[in-house]
């Protein structure tokens, strides 16, 4: 079934309730695509989460609606010029298999006639995600180690060549933020136990040398994101920051940040 209007619009303070309700309605469900349990994201049941959310200037946050009823949610972020996110994308359970994915991403293209890359990311268990988004040109380019599970990461590329977003490593320069950069994890060193300056704890550190055709960098990896990274693997450095120390780079993965090991 095809015929429902669909519409894209931003939304408002007063929709989180429904929005939150429909996110909760849509993830519960994933529980028969291959979900362990009932269960979403974070804050995908919560009404101040989404509020804030819609509030947040750095996200563009849309109700999906489906002949002017909210029938779903796409949250918008983007790590650089033309170098958008698909944070988050739901369909309410009674509004699904009516083609209203499809449609509202066809209208998502049309919001952001400039961009040249969208990325998203979704669990390599779930059985109903990822075959909708090769559907529509999503190509999968590598995996993600957040959580208990790996995830699937997919890129639609819209123009050819290096997005305006992404920098090769030998350009990439001292006090540089939001770095996107790919390379090769060539020498990862072993993890090192260190105090924080600013509260004490104890944390565990390593470096890894991360090298292109252009150059190389030093990649400074912190706790979780240590595991993620492995010699002789290629990855992409999502929200990475720059700095120099004793004269020489260092990267390092911003809170936001994202690993991705590269297929």
């Amino acid at each position: 079934m095809t015929g429902n209007s669909v519409e894209l619009e931003r939304a408002e303070a007063e929709d989180a309730k429904a929005l939150t309700d429909s996110c909760k309605r849509a993830f519960d469900s994933d529980s028969e695509y291959g979900s362990p349990g009932p269960g979403g994201p974070p804050g995908y049941d919560s009404v101040e989460w989404n509020a804030d959310k819609i509030r947040n200037r750095y996200l563009d946050y849309y109700k999906i609606l489906s002949d002017g009823e909210i029938a779903g949610g796409f949250i918008v972020g983007d790590r650089g010029p033309d170098y958008h996110v698909c944070e988050r994308i739901w369909i309410d359970t009674d509004q699904m298999r009516k083609g209203l994915g499809t449609r509202t991403f066809d209208l998502v293209w049309q919001r952001y006639p400039s961009a040249d890359v969208w990325v998203l990311g979704t669990p390599e268990w779930n059985t109903r995600t990822n075959p909708f988004y090769q559907s529509i040109g999503f190509v999968q380019i590598g995996k993600t180690h957040e959580y208990s599970w790996d995830g699937i990461y997919y890129e639609k590329r819209i123009s050819s060549g290096l997005p305006k977003a992404m920098s090769s490593i030998g350009d990439i320069r001292d006090g540089q933020q939001r770095v996107i950069a790919e390379g090769r994890v060539e020498e990862v060193t072993p993890t090192r136990a260190v105090s924080s300056r600013k509260t004490g704890e104890q944390l565990r550190v390593a470096d890894a040398i991360l090298s292109d055709e252009t150059g190389s960098i030093q990649l400074v990896l912190w706790n979780e994101q240590i595991r993620q990274v492995k010699d002789g693997t290629s990855i992409r450095v999502e929200e990475g920051y720059v700095k120099s120390y004793r004269d020489e780079l260092q990267m390092s993965v911003g809170k936001w940040g994202l690993i991705i090991t590269l297929l």
